[in-house]
């Protein structure tokens, strides 16, 4: 599992207070006793808010378990589905393992969740992707939707003499199967709002660690940047603690 958002913002930070005394390193030897100075002032101010970040580390573990959770009943409810028209027990049992499973699944994802892994690349700016991601109540409206469409294809495929019974069975399960598919399409909004939640959190990641990398090289960002990440630490915490419900990221392998 890759860095959570909130073990990441804590590297960030503390790797700011090292990157102010990398500058002071390069920096013209007449001004070096004010870049030490400032430097230890911004490690005085960076190193604890990098603790502050690293307290709320539990959210990322808690986040990778919910995330896992989340993987092995969707890969359940994919394999149950597609399970359905390969034989008679699939026929008749996998439409009541995910009439059992999906609403598990739905369980799950409104479990809040404040992790978020850090080091997954999203699409900036681009409100179309995040309107039509496929988030993790648009993936199991899919594949509800498409169990349904298997029961019918057994049923086609199925010996004449036991047709008429199997399209009655096909039909209950089917209804059952487009109900809680209609539930999981009902919910999508919240992947679009999760996701645009998500962006956000990805960008809070890449802004730190884009300033604790200009730290080192750039007077400016060596003058500024210290001081405008701890200011913008509440920010931060604000935004990340939003908690999000279910994202296309969730379901990434």
């Amino acid at each position: 599992m890759n860095d959570g958002i909130f073990f990441s913002l804590s590297k960030s930070y503390f790797n700011s207070a090292i990157s102010a005394f990398y500058y002071m390193e390069q920096s013209n030897l007449l001004f070096k006793p004010i870049t030490l100075l400032m430097a230890i002032f911004y490690s005085a101010i960076l190193i604890p808010a990098s603790i502050i970040f690293i307290i709320f580390i539990v959210f990322d573990w808690v986040g990778g378990i919910t995330d896992t959770l989340r993987r092995v009943l969707l890969n359940l409810i994919d394999q149950q589905s597609r399970q359905i028209d390969k034989s008679f027990i699939s026929f008749i049992l996998c439409p009541i393992l995910l009439g059992i499973l999906s609403p598990l699944f739905l369980l799950s994802l409104f479990i809040p969740k404040f992790y978020s892994n850090s080091l997954i690349n999203v699409a900036e700016n681009e409100l179309s992707a995040i309107i039509s991601g496929a988030g993790a109540f648009r993936r199991i409206n899919e594949i509800t939707w498409a169990a349904a469409n298997r029961l019918f294809i057994y049923v086609s495929n199925t010996y004449l003499i036991f047709k008429p019974i199997a399209a009655f069975v096909a039909i209950v399960y089917s209804t059952v199967l487009i109900i809680e598919g209609s539930i999981f399409l009902i919910l999508i909004p919240i992947d679009w709002i999760s996701q645009l939640i998500e962006n956000i959190r990805q960008g809070i990641v890449r802004f730190a660690n884009e300033q604790q990398r200009k730290i080192r090289y750039k007077t400016s960002s060596f003058l500024l940047s210290p001081m405008v990440l701890v200011l913008l630490v509440p920010f931060f915490l604000t935004i990340i603690l939003i908690p999000k419900f279910a994202t296309s990221f969730d379901m990434d392998a």
